[in-house]
């Protein structure tokens, strides 16, 4: 049996899609022969928390947590003095948060967590020595933990995969300040993925973004893993529903549902306004139409709610646990993606796509051209719709509503065929498989 030693920031008890990725990796890495130990924060100072995604941790896997100054550890403070900035689970402010990354951005290179990398780092290098590590991974955002990477693999030789979940440079919150900003964060991004023996990343058009901006390093080295779906979680949130209680006498209302952070997503303006045109068409949708929002909430405050004037169509919840947040997938009439517009689009999606494709759900995606959009065209589950493009959200709305009225609510099924690839377990066998290529054979 083999061991990988992981430096991951977003671990459990830290909830969200990045969290996910990392935590199935190492439950099913185990079963292909490769045992884990995860470096990670110690601290719980992410606005969005999980405790329930613990009891997925192998019982052989090493979880070393370690300390060290963040951001997140900056925004707690501030809250204590009483200016808070963000509610755990809910909602953050997204003027004052705004400034408070534009400082980061000036001041902390590559980022807010550079503090915990070298804490991480230092944890590792006494793993290392402990002996029996035979790679490592590193996996972003925070792209600081790419760093530690890199000083581990001078100092170790060992097989390092480098994992962006993001772009490094060019990612959706990627605002340098000047050049020397800009430059900097490209030199770093340039010496990570040339030591790296594997670059891992979760879309085939974020791998040819890469391979185009460093033509010298060897195409095969940057491989897309995608993110995925775990059909055991979907067995847990049915039983959870059925088992599970229901509101007694809860109006009956066709609900369209966001799961998952609404940060950097512009295109819910194109959502919200095409719902409002919806209601105006057609009065019964006052009463049959409901907007939920369910997790972590950056981009909608009182002025849009006033601005939009839905009222009691709209409807926001904070984050759930995994299972539950499946549930209410489950649940829901119908999904809706909100993508982060542009060209951003065009490299990559958020990692509850492939869960809203194993929903059984259509899916009214929002969204320019890119993998998502060509996802969700290819499984035939749901609507792709440009930004901007109110009168399509509209019209969709007012089809489905009919449809629902009628008892013949939407529906998508998805070719399990088109799944399978997609499945946890698959994909962590393209990671052993990538982890396996990179190492050398044990000896008998």
């Amino acid at each position: 049996m083999k061991r990988v030693l992981v430096l991951a920031y977003f671990f459990p008890p830290l909830g969200g899609g990045g969290c996910q990725r990392t935590l199935k990796l190492v439950r099913y890495l185990e079963p292909q022969g490769w045992r884990s130990s995860v470096v990670t924060t110690a601290g719980r100072d992410y606005w969005i928390l999980d405790p329930t995604l613990e009891d997925e941790i192998p019982e052989s896997a090493e979880v070393l947590r370690v300390g060290g100054l963040t951001a997140g550890k900056f925004l707690q403070a501030l809250a204590r003095v009483g200016v808070p900035v963000q509610e755990p689970q809910g909602r953050r402010d997204s003027g004052p948060l705004g400034a408070l990354r534009a400082i980061q951005r000036w001041t902390l290179l590559p980022d807010g967590y550079r503090g915990w990398a070298h804490a991480a780092q230092r944890a590792a290098e006494v793993r290392i020595g402990r002996g029996g590590v035979d790679a490592v991974w590193t996996t972003s955002s925070p792209e600081s933990a790419h760093l530690a990477g890199l000083a581990l693999k001078k100092r170790h030789r060992l097989p390092w995969v480098a994992d962006f979940r993001d772009p490094w440079v060019g990612r959706v919150t990627y605002h340098p300040p000047t050049s020397w900003h800009d430059a900097r964060n490209r030199a770093m991004e340039r010496r990570v993925v040339s030591a790296a023996d594997r670059v891992t990343v979760v879309s085939e058009a974020m791998a040819a973004s890469y391979r185009s901006r460093y033509p010298e390093i060897a195409p095969e080295r940057f491989v897309c893993l995608p993110n995925g779906f775990d059909s055991d979680d979907w067995r847990r949130a049915d039983l959870a529903s059925a088992d599970g209680p229901r509101a007694p006498g809860a109006p009956r209302r066709f609900v369209l549902l966001h799961a998952g952070q609404l940060a950097h997503r512009p295109t819910v303006r194109t959502l919200l306004d095409g719902a409002r045109l919806a209601r105006d068409r057609d009065p019964g949708a006052r009463a049959d139409l409901l907007l939920r929002f369910m997790g972590g909430n950056e981009e909608i405050g009182p002025r849009e709610l006033s601005r939009y004037g839905l009222g009691e169509a709209l409807e926001f919840l904070p984050s759930q646990p995994h299972i539950e947040s499946l549930v209410s997938m489950r649940r829901a009439a119908a999904l809706v993606l909100l993508g982060h517009g542009g060209s951003a689009d065009s490299l990559l999606y958020t990692g509850k796509l492939y869960e809203y494709l194993s929903s059984g759900r259509p899916v009214l995606a929002i969204l320019d051209d890119g993998p998502a959009a060509q996802l969700i065209r290819a499984a035939d589950a749901g609507s792709v719709i440009r930004p901007g493009d109110t009168e399509r959200v509209a019209g969709l709305l007012l089809e489905w509503l009919g449809a629902w009225r009628a008892g013949k609510g939407p529906s998508a099924s998805v070719s399990p065929a088109l799944l399978d690839p997609w499945e946890r377990r698959n994909l962590a066998a393209q990671a052993s498989r990538i982890l396996s290529e990179i190492t050398p054979a044990q000896p008998r």
